[in-house]
């Protein structure tokens, strides 16, 4: 009764009911006929605070739901990238295979949009090591091939310059150099190429500060879902949220509370 009242929870992303049915004995891993877990709901749904709840609680990363796939891929599908974002940090199976021969960046494209929601999904699952240019046993094509089959143009743009990228000597420098930019692929490439998160310029900001002193929204996306400290200062004690506020950025304050 209580897994099925958890099930409920997550469904209507009831973190509060949720943590009081966690904290009752409810397992966050458990399944209904249709193998939907609370945890697994988490990740189709988009419920970012749900989904930290369940991690907290023992859910099992690399679960898998009716269609062998793992939450990752579910995110992926719905275009989630701050949930992509959560699930790489867990250390989540990037690359697995679904049943029907999908992986999370394939069905990021095949089963997706394109939408600036999806383009940051591709940014954050390439900041993240993913595999780019696989083909899909089922549909016996690449994701780049995929978004030039679907006709979306701003997927394939993404793609074709974070596959094609060679890893830059210098990640950390790259990384910061692509944040004053607001070159929102350069960052996924630089992070994918080992770049430290928390790098600082020689002004004493991280690549965050940078994106929120210049409003770069798209490169903060694949920042923040990439785990950059959204709090870190710069030396004159200014966080992100405050040079966003000073610029009067809504678009980026309402990133940094999404995240939060």
């Amino acid at each position: 009764m209580l897994d099925h009242e958890l099930r409920e929870a997550a469904w209507a992303d009831d973190v509060a009911r949720a943590r009081r049915l966690v904290g009752r004995g409810a397992d966050v891993n458990a399944k209904d006929e249709t193998q939907q877990s609370a945890y697994l709901i988490s990740t189709s749904e988009g419920h970012l605070e749900l989904l930290r709840l369940m991690l907290r609680s023992g859910a099992r990363v690399d679960d898998k739901d009716s269609w062998n796939g793992t939450g990752l891929i579910r995110a992926a599908e719905r275009g989630h990238w701050l949930v992509v974002g959560e699930l790489l940090q867990a250390g989540i199976d990037r690359d697995h295979i679904n049943r029907i021969g999908y992986q999370a960046v394939h069905e990021a494209v095949w089963l997706g949009a394109d939408t600036p929601a999806y383009a940051a999904t591709l940014r954050v699952l390439a900041a993240g090591g993913v595999r780019l240019s696989d083909i899909s046993p089922s549909a016996g094509l690449t994701p780049l091939e995929m978004a030039r089959e679907r006709g979306f143009g701003r997927l394939e743009a993404v793609l074709e310059t974070v596959a094609g990228a060679a890893p830059p000597t210098r990640p950390d420098r790259a990384l910061l150099r692509a944040a004053e930019r607001g070159d929102a692929e350069a960052v996924a490439v630089a992070l994918r190429s080992g770049a430290d998160i928390e790098a600082r310029d020689e002004r004493g900001r991280t690549a965050l500060l940078v994106t929120a002193a210049r409003d770069a929204v798209e490169a903060a996306q694949v920042l923040v879902a990439s785990g950059a400290d959204p709090v870190v200062a710069d030396r004159d004690g200014v966080t992100p949220l405050e040079h966003a506020r000073e610029r009067g950025s809504r678009a980026f304050v309402g990133l940094l509370r999404d995240a939060d």
